[in-house]
């Protein structure tokens, strides 16, 4: 599980990981299961979330 906390306005990207095939159907990339987000809590203005995806996906901090 990555766990990232984020602020409001602030993002996350799931996109294909580095290496894996992108001819991968949707099919074939959720073979393994879905992406799975845990809210872990919040102090704030401040959110932490655990999330379980599929290998073949990479998961960001998205920083302008």
């Amino acid at each position: 599980m990555l766990v990232l906390s984020r602020r409001a306005d602030e993002s996350i990207v799931i996109q294909p990981a580095d290496g894996a095939d992108t001819k991968m159907t949707l099919a074939e990339l959720f073979a393994n299961g879905p992406i799975q987000i845990t809210l872990l809590g919040g102090t704030g203005k401040r959110v932490k979330m655990g999330i379980n995806a599929p290998v073949q996906l990479a998961i960001r901090r998205k920083d302008d």
